[in-house]
């Protein structure tokens, strides 16, 4: 069973090779990223760059680009591509790049299971359990780490989001338009490594771009998956198509989310007294029991220990 799980992994790790190795169709890719470093060798921005890449680096770009990038338009490609929207990773390879990183951990993960697998050595099959186990475990990391890092970035959206509304109406009042305010805001956000910083900057470029406000605000609900959001981008989208003013709405809008957030907090404080009855139950009881009842118990064992000698 040993020799078989190698030779499997051995063979699957050729066939790859050879996948990657072989042409295909990347004459039209090859010539312009040749014409790119002759360009760039020619303005003498080509040294930089060779100082400044490693071997890691570089063998990393070699298999993204020949690895084939996930298809987006299947549900699971769109969920995948909300999630990391969500985390924080906006670039266009973004995709492509988590694929890799799972794929590179499935194969160290599956190698370092099959190495474990053959030091301990309980069983022929052993080793191939230990390596299917290290690869499913390299195709979960990834995934968990994207889910979680999506929450904790919602969550801190979450909390920002009334400090930056107090913020925006300061603007507005001072007499800045809406975009302005947007744009002056993120940007001090963004530069106090604040994650809602960023999105402001992609709305105030989104708005730039040529795209209303009502179709920003929309793409800054969509990419954070904030529940706070949606309400105040309807909230502004009215007040703008109205003429209403926009410092009330954004002032109401704050003490709306002050509001919430202080009902979320008394909520989680009473939830607080039923979450501890579990670890009360299973940790603190016992000791409790046996440090009440145990000395009673020890005076009866000892009190009808001659009873039941005699």
């Amino acid at each position: 069973m040993v020799g078989i799980g190698v030779f499997i992994l051995a063979g699957a790790a050729c066939a790859a090779l050879y996948l990657a190795i072989s042409p295909q169709s990347r004459a039209v890719d090859e010539r312009f990223a040749d014409l790119a470093v002759k360009m760039r060798a020619s303005q003498g921005a080509l040294e930089g760059d060779l100082q400044d890449d490693n071997v890691l680096r570089m063998l990393f770009r070699w298999a993204s680009k020949r690895i084939p990038p996930p298809n987006l338009e299947t549900p699971t490609g769109e969920k995948l591509q909300q999630t990391l929207a969500q985390a924080g990773f906006l670039k266009s390879t973004a995709p492509r790049t988590y694929q890799l990183i799972r794929l590179i951990l499935a194969i160290g993960c599956g190698v370092l299971g099959l190495l474990i697998g053959l030091v301990i050595h309980d069983s022929p099959a052993q080793p191939l359990l230990f390596a299917i186990g290290g690869a499913g475990i390299g195709i979960f990391v990834p995934a968990y780490y994207l889910g979680r890092r999506a929450r904790t970035r919602q969550q801190n959206i979450s909390r920002q989001l009334s400090d930056v509304l107090d913020l925006l109406v300061v603007c507005v009042e001072a007499g800045l338009g809406l975009f302005e305010a947007i744009r002056i805001v993120g940007t001090e956000c963004d530069r106090h490594g604040q994650e809602i910083g960023t999105e402001l900057n992609l709305v105030a470029t989104d708005i730039s771009a040529g795209a209303s406000l009502g179709q920003a605000l929309r793409g800054l609900a969509d990419r954070t998956a904030v529940d706070d959001i949606k309400p105040l981008a309807a909230t502004l989208v009215q007040s703008e198509q109205l003429g209403a003013q926009i410092g009330p709405a954004l002032r109401a809008s704050s003490d709306a989310l002050r509001q919430r957030r202080r009902i979320h907090a008394e909520e989680d404080a009473q939830k607080a007294s039923i979450k501890i009855l579990f670890p009360l139950v299973l940790f603190v009881l016992p000791a409790m029991i046996a440090v009440i009842v145990g000395p009673a118990m020890i005076s009866v064992i000892h009190t009808l220990s001659p009873v039941a000698g005699g």
